[in-house]
């Protein structure tokens, strides 16, 4: 395993650099969690007349696998002549901030809005045809826009979406579905006792959980008085056990009574959980990146009700070197 083509070049000139052997400590990090993909490297006894600068193009590709295509955005030069160098994939320009008046659209349609606005390369792997209400989105980054139109589908679908880069081209994946649909990032691979693994740390949480959900719309009666509406979901359940643990939301003034309830029931199913930590140190395989779907098989979990099961990567750091490693933050499906 090793590092088959590694260039820098200067957008609109033909200036280029093989970087393959001087290149180290290279690091690639993804994440489902709304933020570019990322590339880490060093540079060492750089040629004269060669620097990379910002905005320079990156290409990377291991053991001829196309792993990484980006810009860079920060480089920084010791005196003992090594440069450090960060490059974002396409995804870091959904950072940028825009005012955007949404009709009644879908979380597709708008993604497919934004990459158009930003003339990036996308594709779409898998449908998505809840719509969506109009709103108004008012100086915010475009990732913040897609999250909320990810979240708003998600609540009311159980079908949950990201966005990825792969090597240059913006997807639109969906990575979770209540019916079974198809899953197109879902894989055989197990990681575990007998595959790649070679360590975890496990835990659990409830600091974020809550099991009573209180739901609350202001409204002016025709004295122009105020009037509170309130809706309640809670879980006797999980009351017993963890204690009472409440949260108060805002209500969308349109919904009515009935909506409203609905609203905190599909807000208690969400909060209502337990926070199931896992990272796993392993042996890498380019199989797994955010937002893949994989197995683990790790036989001291079993005494924490975890056997063999499906789970997901929600962040993946690939080191490259001789003895190529990775680290997983794994979600409990």
């Amino acid at each position: 395993m090793t590092v088959s083509y590694f260039e820098i070049h200067t957008r609109g000139s033909t200036a280029a650099w093989d970087i393959s052997d001087i290149a180290t400590d290279i690091e690639w990090t993804t994440d489902v969690g709304f933020a570019a993909g990322e590339l880490k490297f060093s540079l060492i006894e750089v040629d004269e007349g060669f620097a990379p600068k910002n905005g320079d193009v990156v290409s990377f590709k291991w053991n001829d696998n196309e792993v990484f295509f980006g810009y860079v955005f920060s480089t920084s030069f010791k005196s003992d002549g090594v440069v450090d160098v960060v490059a974002y994939d396409r995804l870091r320009y959904l950072k940028n901030q825009d005012t955007i008046v949404w009709e009644v659209s879908t979380a597709l349609q708008r993604f497919n809005d934004i990459m158009e606005r930003l003339r990036l390369p996308h594709r779409n792997i898998s449908e998505n045809t809840l719509a969506l209400s109009a709103e108004v989105s008012d100086g915010k980054t475009y990732f913040d826009m897609l999250k909320s139109a990810f979240d708003s589908t998600e609540t009311s679908t159980g079908n949950r979406y990201i966005m990825r880069d792969m090597y240059g081209t913006v997807e639109f994946v969906r990575i979770s579905s209540s019916s079974g649909a198809y899953l197109p990032l879902r894989t055989g691979l197990v990681v575990g006792d007998n595959s790649l693994l070679t360590d975890f740390t496990y835990g659990t949480s409830i600091d974020d959980l809550y099991n009573v959900v209180k739901l609350i719309k202001e409204t002016e009666d025709e004295q122009k008085r105020t009037v509170y509406t309130t809706q309640t979901a809670n879980s006797n359940d999980s009351q017993m056990k963890y204690g009472t643990l409440q949260t108060v939301e805002k209500a969308d003034d349109n919904l009515n009574d009935s909506q409203m309830q609905d609203r905190a029931n599909q807000l208690l199913r969400q909060y209502n959980k337990e926070k199931v930590t896992l990272t796993l140190d392993a042996i890498g395989d380019l199989t797994l990146r955010a937002g893949t779907r994989f197995y683990i098989d790790i036989k001291q979990l079993n005494n924490f009700g975890i056997g063999m099961r499906e789970v997901l990567a929600t962040k993946v750091t690939h080191n490259f070197k001789k003895d190529w490693s990775m680290t997983v933050d794994v979600e409990v499906i």
